[in-house]
């Protein structure tokens, strides 16, 4: 891409809007493309920590268990996202495994170059301390409603978690185009997939969402803000 294009599409990216166009033509010289098939792994737990990654296109899933894989963690990226946000100033390297879970387009940065510019920005220093700090109230309420919630009620909030996360609108709908199965919410939410599936059976029943191809359609949003979204407000 060339470097006009590439000024562009750091705009797309809230973190750069705190930089002149003469700061993105400076970055963009250390910018590098990558494009990877569904299923590659970008880096994997233990990775040295040495570059960040802006995403264009497709979805990147965050992914970590622990050795017996009975506790697992699962987080999404969708496009126009910087990641992973984790680790700023300290990690030398990766906490989790990045898997293309579709077809995808990015950028990266050095890991050192882009944190020294942070340092030297106010503006954008204090934005990254504010996504901190949202992220973390994200990641504090999908805690709650696992360990305190009832299976079904788990299924509802993970659901909300995915509206509200990667959710765009339509319309009168909201689409999640990350792809998802019955498995993958199962993971989320702490439940079986049988669970998740009579759950979603019913909201389909009522109307609430549908859900085919992998591609899940709200359809009912006030649904899931009264039921699930003050866990994510």
């Amino acid at each position: 891409m060339k470097r006009e294009g590439l000024v562009e599409l750091l705009k797309k990216f809230e973190i750069f809007t705190y930089c002149s166009d003469k700061q993105l033509e400076e970055i963009s010289c250390f910018l590098y493309g990558r494009t990877y098939r569904k299923g590659q792994q970008l880096f994997t737990v233990g990775d040295p920590r040495e570059r960040i990654y802006l995403l264009v296109n497709g979805f990147v899933k965050f992914e970590k268990s622990n050795p017996s894989a009975s506790l697992a963690y699962a987080d999404y990226i969708s496009p126009n996202t910087l990641f992973p946000y984790g680790g700023f100033f300290s990690d030398k390297e990766y906490q989790y495994t990045a898997i293309a879970i579709t077809d995808v387009e990015l950028y990266y940065i050095p890991t050192f170059y882009f944190e020294d510019m942070v340092k030297q920005n106010r503006k954008q220093l204090i934005f990254l301390v504010q996504k901190l700090s949202s992220l973390l109230h994200l990641h504090e309420s999908r805690l709650q409603t696992i360990t305190n919630s009832n299976a079904q009620d788990r299924v509802i909030h993970a659901l909300s978690y995915l509206m509200t996360d990667l959710g765009v609108k339509e319309g009168e709908d909201v689409v999640v185009c990350c792809p998802m199965t019955t498995t993958e919410i199962s993971k989320i939410s702490g439940t079986s997939r049988e669970t998740v599936s009579h759950v979603i059976q019913d909201l389909k029943k009522n109307n609430v969402l549908s859900f085919a191809s992998k591609k899940i359609t709200i359809h009912d949003e006030d649904y899931f803000n009264k039921v699930g979204g003050n866990y994510f407000s």
